[in-house]
């Protein structure tokens, strides 16, 4: 690379590092140089920036320049010339600077008093325009803050550059795209062409001479033209035009009507340009050509535009993200931050179209717990509009929705390193039922599974029904994989091998699970047991007529308990006379339940008969039954029915049934058809049914109004 390259990219460089303060960047290009060059890219730097760069600001420049550069040099020399360049004729006091006479030559610049470098005699001006090479030339160096791909817009067929421009002028209005289809147009121009790009203000008298010194291709860009034609005359025009000099410049709508048609020296100048208008919106031709980019950001502006143009939502929406990102920090705006964060986060789950309003603030108060009540602060932070154009959120009038900022959605979805989306968020986007974030959900689920999260992989295989990520989340430990996985080996009839997931599961605090698993080590104890009892052993022989009795199967414990009998096993006298209550004489199961209790084996009762007194035994249930409690109202009824009570006893029924148990139903159509009211008893016993009562349901297998059985 040449010097003149080399002093190019310098200057390219710090310009562009100061505007973004990237420290880094600048603490390493001084690291490369010497200190002959880091002054002269410094001064070059100083002169491009004199009248103040893009934003007109030259005092507001050189103080943030200068902070950002000193954090930087950490040589005296520069850090002197730092000293010069930052402080500038706005900020020294006026004794500070003095115009120096030069005997025998003649004055080419300041010298600020208290310092003197090195005197060069007959040194020339530097250049103040920054020069560039076409075909490379970023867009942030000419103003257009464009971080997407470019779209080729329907204009650019006008701005062919095989056209022999001499002075061409785009203009539109704000934010419509001008400058990046200007700077679009100059990248297309002949290799080799350099771009001149002075600063505002400055006297662009000499530049036919400067051009004409560098002897290339040369492009002459001037953005916001009306910055520059105080130093822009026609014949100045003329003549750059005369040395096939190119100019391209824009221009808002309304700078160009007030200058076109102001003061007869701008109008001449204006009336030299051939003028391209750009429209502020899209056709659907460029739409079409935007998506077929396949930029996510590029679809995501056109998608989620809230109301904006395209070019609107491009060129603010950097500035928005910037402005959001920032407001993360420690000392930012933490609820306006993190109800951003959860309205994007839900948008990036695919959920189409404007965001409920509560949906986005259910997410936000899981994001921010701390910060529940600022929901309605935060709120008006992030719908506040930005440059006139739009805020981070926008609410739809009428709707209780909130949009996202296109370019918000597509940058979120486009950077790497933005942390995932929670799985509770996913969960409540996949509530809403739209298939796309079904399939954005398992697009993300498989990534986080394939990098080897348990819970990644039973989300996935619950969305997809694969098995295979069911065992491979429960093989890792997940809990509630163990659990799913258990009970679907048990459905298919592989007990043994659901156990062990299942006893994962319950020791986790899943009871489903833990029924599930008691009912089958049950069933494996019964074929432990019935092989124990085969083989001759009372104790397994008493255990499995307990098991029995306790799963209701009455007769085929008393059989076991003959059998224990028979071979005189004396601890099954209390089951016996269990199940002598349901199998045989009172008597007898009192006098084994008394055998029993003597042995201290009181499980199954003491033997001793009580009868209660029918007001000890209505006391029982009506408490709670006029508390309304369904199953005591219907029990109330039953003793009073059994004490002839009927008048009452229907009325508790009654009570019972509206109160949801079907019981009540059941004993109201008994007691009507004993009081031979058939078709109200049927009447009954057909809602009994209808809610489900098993006797009920049996009673009426013989017909739809039969009440017996």
């Amino acid at each position: 690379m040449g010097g003149e390259e080399t002093r190019d990219a310098d200057v390219t460089t710090v310009l562009r590092a100061i505007r973004t303060h990237r420290t880094r960047e600048l603490r390493e290009r001084l690291a490369e140089l010497d200190e002959p060059a880091a002054r002269g890219f410094l001064r070059l730097a100083a002169g491009y920036w004199a009248a103040g760069g893009p934003d007109g600001d030259g005092a507001g420049f050189r103080a943030e320049a200068g902070r950002w550069l000193r954090s930087v040099a950490a040589r005296e020399p520069v850090l002197d010339l730092l000293r010069a360049f930052t402080a500038g004729p706005a900020a020294a006091p006026p004794s500070a600077l003095v115009r120096n006479t030069v005997t025998g030559g003649a004055a080419r610049d300041i010298v600020q008093a208290g310092y003197i470098g090195t005197l060069q005699y007959g040194a020339v001006t530097p250049d103040p325009a920054l020069w560039l090479d076409a075909a490379t030339v970023d867009p942030h160096a000419l103003g257009a803050p464009h971080e997407v791909p470019y779209v080729r817009r329907d204009r650019d067929a006008d701005l062919d550059p095989e056209r022999r421009d001499g002075f061409l002028l785009i203009t539109g209005a704000p934010l419509s795209g001008k400058t990046t289809t200007a700077w679009a147009h100059v990248r297309r121009l002949p290799p080799g062409t350099r771009v001149c790009v002075p600063p505002p203000g400055t006297d662009l008298r000499t530049l036919p001479e400067r051009i004409g010194a560098r002897g290339t291709a040369c492009v002459v860009w001037l953005d916001d033209l009306e910055r520059y034609l105080d130093g822009l005359d026609a014949a100045l025009v003329s003549r750059l035009m005369a040395m096939d000099v190119r100019i391209v410049a824009t221009m808002s709508d309304a700078a160009y009507d007030e200058h076109r048609f102001g003061s007869p020296a701008t109008a001449r100048v204006l009336s030299r340009a051939r003028v391209v208008e750009l429209e502020p919106e899209w056709s659907e031709d460029e739409l079409d050509r935007a998506d077929a980019i396949g930029d996510e950001r590029l679809r995501a502006s056109v998608a989620w535009c809230s109301g904006v143009r395209v070019t609107e939502s491009l060129a603010v929406g950097p500035e928005l993200w910037e402005e959001w990102r920032r407001a993360g920090r420690p000392t930012g705006n933490r609820p306006g931050h993190q109800l951003v964060r959860a309205a994007l986060d839900l948008a990036g789950c695919g959920l189409d179209g404007p965001l409920p309003r509560d949906l986005v603030r259910a997410v936000y108060e899981a994001y921010a717990p701390e910060c529940a009540e600022a929901f309605d602060s935060a709120l008006a932070w992030a719908v506040r509009r930005r440059h006139g154009v739009a805020g981070l959120l926008a609410e739809v009038p009428g709707t209780g929705q909130l949009d996202v900022y296109g370019h918000l959605v597509g940058k979120r979805r486009a950077e790497d390193g933005q942390s995932p989306v929670p799985y509770e968020t996913w969960d409540l986007a996949l509530a809403q039922g739209q298939k796309h974030v079904a399939e954005l959900a398992t697009a993300d689920f498989w990534n986080r599974a394939g990098s080897g999260d348990p819970e990644a992989m039973h989300r996935l295989a619950r969305l997809t029904g694969e098995e295979e990520w069911l065992r491979r989340a429960a093989d890792a430990g997940h809990p509630g994989a163990a659990g799913d996985l258990g009970r679907a080996l048990a459905e298919r009839g592989e007990a043994r091998e659901a156990e062990p997931y299942l006893e994962r599961a319950a020791e986790a605090g899943d009871a489903a699970a833990a029924t599930l698993l008691g009912g089958l080590l049950r069933d494996r104890a019964e074929g432990w047991l019935r092989r124990a009892a085969d083989a001759g052993d009372l104790d397994g022989l008493g255990l499995l007529a307990e098991q029995y009795f306790g799963a209701g199967r009455v007769g085929e414990a008393f059989d076991l308990c003959l059998r224990a009998a028979e071979k005189r096993y004396a601890p099954i006298a209390g089951l016996y006379g269990a199940t002598l209550r349901f199998m045989g004489p009172e008597e007898a199961s009192d006098v084994l339940l008394r055998r029993a209790a003597d042995a201290g084996d009181e499980r199954w009762g003491d033997g001793t008969r009580r009868t209660g007194a029918y007001e000890e035994v209505v006391g029982f249930f009506e408490g709670d039954a006029r508390r309304d409690h369904a199953m005591d109202a219907t029990h109330l009824g039953a003793v009073l029915e059994g004490h002839g009570d009927l008048v009452w006893a229907r009325a508790w029924y009654q009570k019972g049934f509206e109160l949801g148990d079907a019981y009540g139903a059941f004993r109201m159509a008994r007691l009507l058809a004993k009081e031979g009211d058939e078709e109200e008893a049927a009447l009954w016993m057909r809602q009994a049914a209808e809610a489900g009562h098993p006797g009920a349901v049996q009673a009426l297998n013989g017909g739809a109004d039969t009440v017996e059985g």
